[in-house]
């Protein structure tokens, strides 16, 4: 229980320090909407993700992001359950302003694994870190829309729960994105 209270602490404060080098550029907030597929076993399993941002320098980008899972009945034995991550992420590109910009992107944050049973009025969740680092393109198509095309790694630790092994979440995964500004 106190693992769980000190990375919530941990993960509020880092939230509070880069709000403020947040507040101390030019706040240039973007929504982003990605798709994508993690690779666990020999099967693919579809992911869903929503993130906020905005820019801290001409190369580095902050964001606050949520991706939801729906877990399938051959992963998990069970019906509808469910894998939710939410944290921050940080993005480094090669180069300023290029249509073509490969860039980094690490994130670091918590997972929920839950399974929602129709005779209950609470879904049962258990809490786990959560944490990725993915490598690809980011491609400026305008000045106010990108997509992003990455490939990389989760580290989703887990103990085996909701039918699953322990640690299968963590995989290699591939996504794509689309990043709007808002200004």
């Amino acid at each position: 229980m106190k693992a769980k209270q000190r990375s919530m602490v941990t993960v509020a404060l880092l939230c509070i320090v880069l709000f403020q080098v947040g507040a101390a550029v030019a706040w240039e907030p973007y929504l982003g909407f990605g798709k994508g597929k993690a690779e666990i076993g020999d099967d693919k399993y579809r992911f869903y993700e929503l993130s906020v941002g905005t820019p801290v320098g001409s190369r580095i980008s902050v964001e606050a992001f949520l991706l939801a899972q729906p877990l399938a009945l051959e992963l998990t034995a069970q019906d509808n359950t469910f894998a939710l991550m939410s944290g921050m992420r940080a993005s480094l590109t090669l180069f300023n302003d290029a249509t073509f910009n490969p860039m980094i992107q690490a994130s670091l944050g918590q997972m929920i694994l839950g399974k929602v049973d129709e005779t209950e009025s609470y879904p049962d969740i258990a809490w786990h870190f959560y944490s990725s680092i993915a490598t690809g393109f980011e491609l400026n198509m305008f000045d106010s829309f990108q997509i992003l095309i990455l490939s990389g790694y989760r580290f989703a630790p887990h103990e085996a729960q909701l039918g699953m092994q322990a640690n299968t979440l963590s995989s290699p995964f591939n996504s794509l994105s689309f990043r709007a500004n808002l200004k």
